[in-house]
């Protein structure tokens, strides 16, 4: 509540500071008019020309340097000032007139002096001429950005203005430059200063209504401000209401008070309009709930930029008619793009999350949206940060043009960082695991917690978090035991005594492959352990690859006498437990080690377990001996 306090007081107290701009020049103020800008920023352009020419020496020092600099900066401060004085222009029809007589003057002289033959009253003349022409084309395109700007121009009517006169200053001022230049033929060295301060009027013309172009986007008054008649409706509470314009606008501040409050009531509701916006895309389970807690993330960056944009408006009706200082208008579209970039973060946390976990939940492939939510976080940072960048007068073009100077140096810093991406992009297009898969990567096993642009967490089952480079995943081998549909591998070995008969074998043999057959947790072909192809696609595929083993459906079966060992004779069972889940994997192989152990006592049969004999040949021992050998 305090912040929102003090903006209404900034708001407050720039409520007739327009007002003094308008009738109240303070002495401060340099320079005072229009004119006095202009001659001083043509002043500074002649004296950046010869610094310039300076620097081309190799010889020159760091002082021109450091000049240069400052005089760009006192042109940028004098070109802030433009939109202000452009309103300050007060034309009498009698100077008009008197501007007018001189134009017509000087070109009448010019067309006597061109038939005589005089060229040096000829080029007197035809000087003064282009620096009328170029006056007037100058100030006419001045006087008619006071009426637009008095109107709450749009920042297009601007730009198209400004454009129309930029064209006649580029090309028929330019070329009755050039005719004069070709006319004096080689006299043109004797003129050359006078040809000189000529191109830079034109230069310094050109240069201030580009600048006011550039600007437009700043200087163009807002929505509501060239919408509403807001000169009306000041001037009607004035009326309404007698007080002292001249210390205090009670209409100015009447308005900005209505304007703050009104948008201020906005949050709440946009906050609301944003949610049922979002829900058209997504339906939310657990309404209430959840409702409330998307509003509460929203609202913040929703009520900052209310009031950001509030402010902004008051602070144009404080000024107004005269336009908002370009600087502060730059500040707040600083403002505007920070605030637009929380906004848009705060969404894909709050709405973007609950949007996209439902597509993923959909598509089954969480970390490639997952991927994406954080590349979009990536590229909205990148834009506001371009932006901001360009708010503050870098540019931006000639910036990405340096990254490639140093873009190796970067490139070598950043190569890790890099191949770790392109590695993540990898892993998403092979799709050699997902999130929640149970994988193996050299000396690292555990579940897939997420895939990140850099690293891939995982879950060890220890429950320690491991972090991997996804250069690593890449570069090594994968063992990923959740990509298997039906089929978790049991292989057993039965070690049976020797005095077992060949029948019993056989029969012990027939009775567990039987038990297996009939078991309904153990992989058939014929209940489900077998890909079944269901499309044309699928059915041609089989003939290419795998299925089977592409899709992950194993229903091998084996019984077998396998071995004759030391201690045992060996009969092998390998075969697939139709479940993949551990747990009940486990179940199932107890069940199955039960059963055999019941078929094997069945069978009259006894499990061998590691034994020797000894064989004692005819001796002549004592028999106290032979029982003390016995007895070792």
């Amino acid at each position: 509540m305090s912040k929102i306090l003090l903006a209404f007081l900034l708001c407050f107290n720039l409520a007739f500071a327009g007002e003094k701009g308008e009738n109240n020049q303070t002495a401060s103020l340099e320079p005072k008019n229009i004119v006095e800008a202009t001659a001083q920023i043509q002043t500074l352009n002649g004296q950046i020309q010869i610094l310039k020419l300076q620097q081309q020496d190799s010889n020159a020092s760091n002082t021109s340097a450091s000049n240069l600099s400052t005089l760009e900066k006192r042109k940028e401060k004098l070109l802030d000032k433009i939109p202000f004085l452009i309103m300050q222009i007060d034309v009498k029809q009698s100077d008009i007139d008197k501007f007018k007589a001189r134009k017509n003057s000087a070109e009448n002289k010019v067309a006597r002096y061109e038939k005589s033959g005089n060229k040096k009253l000829f080029a007197q003349n035809a000087i003064e001429l282009e620096q009328l022409r170029i006056s007037e084309a100058y100030y006419t395109a001045l006087i008619k950005l006071e009426e637009l700007f008095k109107k709450g121009a749009k920042d297009s009517q601007i730009k198209d203005l400004i454009v129309a006169e930029l064209l006649n200053l580029q090309t028929n001022l330019y070329l009755n430059i050039k005719d004069l230049k070709e006319f004096l033929g080689d006299d043109v060295a004797t003129y050359s200063n006078e040809i000189a301060l000529l191109e830079l009027q034109k230069q310094t013309s050109e240069e201030i209504l580009t600048y006011i172009k550039n600007n437009a986007a700043l200087l163009s008054s807002s929505f509501i401000l060239s919408e509403l008649n807001l000169k009306n409706a000041i001037d009607l509470i004035n009326e309404k209401v007698p007080v002292n314009t001249n210390k205090f606008n009670l209409g100015k501040t009447a308005i900005i008070i209505f304007i703050f409050l009104f948008f201020i009531s906005l949050t709440r509701l946009l906050a609301k309009f944003t949610y049922w916006f979002i829900s058209l895309f997504a339906k939310f389970e657990g309404s209430e709930d959840i409702k409330d807690q998307i509003l509460d993330i929203v609202k913040r960056p929703i009520s900052s930029i209310l009031i950001i944009y509030a402010l902004n408006i008051c602070i144009r009706i404080g000024y107004y008619p005269v336009p908002m200082p370009i600087n502060i208008a730059n500040t707040f579209s600083i403002i505007y793009i920070l605030a637009f970039a929380w906004l848009l973060l705060t969404m894909l946390d709050g709405y973007g999350l609950i949007l996209i976990g439902k597509i993923a939940q959909k598509s089954g492939r969480k970390e490639v949206v997952n991927l994406i939510l954080k590349i979009i976080y990536f590229i909205v940072l990148t834009i506001a940060t371009l932006l901001v960048l360009s708010r503050l007068g870098f540019d931006i073009s000639a910036l990405i043009a340096s990254l490639g100077i140093g873009g190796l140096a970067v490139a070598f810093a950043a190569k890790d960082i890099i191949a770790n991406f392109f590695a993540s992009v990898m892993l998403l297009f092979d799709n050699s695991f997902s999130q929640g898969d149970w994988i193996v990567c050299g000396d690292i096993e555990g579940t897939v917690v997420e895939i990140g642009l850099r690293k891939t967490t995982v879950r060890s089952f220890d429950n320690a978090l491991i972090f991997v480079p996804n250069s690593k995943l890449v570069s090594d081998p994968i063992r990923n035991w959740t990509r298997r549909k039906i089929g978790r591998n049991i292989k057993l070995t039965i070690g049976l005594t020797y005095n077992s008969t060949i029948k019993q074998l056989q029969k012990c043999i027939d009775d567990i492959r039987n038990m297996l057959l009939d078991h309904p947790s153990i992989s058939k072909p014929d209940n489900g352990g077998q890909f079944m192809a269901k499309d044309s696609r699928s059915r041609f595929k089989q003939n290419i690859v795998s299925i089977d083993d592409l899709a992950g459906y194993k229903s091998n079966l084996t019984v077998a006498l396998d071995n004759l060992n030391d201690s045992s004779v060996d009969i092998v069972v390998n075969c697939f437990a139709k479940t993949t889940v551990g747990a009940e994997y486990v179940l199932v192989k107890q069940d199955i080690i039960f059963k055999i152990m019941q078929i094997v006592s069945e069978n009259n049969l006894s499990f061998a377990f590691p034994s020797q004999s000894l064989y004692i040949e005819n001796t002549n021992l004592p028999q106290d001996e032979i029982l003390q050998k016995e007895n070792l």
